[in-house]
């Protein structure tokens, strides 16, 4: 019995590389946003678009797809049911107050980022672009982390906080 023992162990300890959990892996499933700050550089916290209360949503893939998507809570309504009869000011607000995007991702576990190669967006500009974040995992979270990047005219980062819901 002692031997059985010994070996069960054995196998375990030899085996336990084999099965340990690279960064990539921690990403796979489906994250729900739980805050998004906004920083100068000076440090100071800026208001996102996405208010004090976002809501939102990252999902991963084990073949490396992602899709994310990032709303201001209780966004108003358009007065008509047709959502291309918005007024002006009604798209502008959605706009604003939205953002979502999909394409392939990959982990650079030596870098600590994550790169998003953007196929669609509803900002335009970043339908082919990549878009790297920076992160780091702790206790089910994840916190991603851009580069600088200009919002009305002032370089900022964003720290988003993301926790694991499947």
């Amino acid at each position: 019995m002692k031997k059985l023992i010994r070996a069960i162990l054995v196998f375990a300890l030899l085996s336990a590389p084999a099965f340990a959990m690279t960064e990539a892996d921690k990403f796979v499933g489906v994250w729900r946003l739980l805050s998004i700050e906004y920083r100068t550089d000076d440090g100071a916290t800026v208001e996102s678009p996405y208010g004090a209360e976002p809501d939102g949503t990252i999902m991963y893939d084990s073949l490396g797809n992602m899709a994310a998507q990032i709303g201001k809570k209780d966004r108003p309504r358009f007065s008509s049911a047709d959502r291309m009869a918005g007024t002006a000011e009604e798209k502008t607000a959605a706009f604003e107050s939205y953002i979502a995007y999909f394409g392939r991702y990959r982990v650079d576990e030596h870098e600590r980022t994550v790169t998003y190669d953007v196929e669609q967006s509803l900002f335009p500009n970043w339908i082919g672009s990549k878009q790297v974040r920076y992160c780091t995992f702790a206790d089910r979270k994840l916190t991603l982390r851009t580069p600088p990047f200009q919002y009305l005219g002032k370089s900022v980062t964003a720290v988003l906080l993301w926790d694991k819901i499947r």
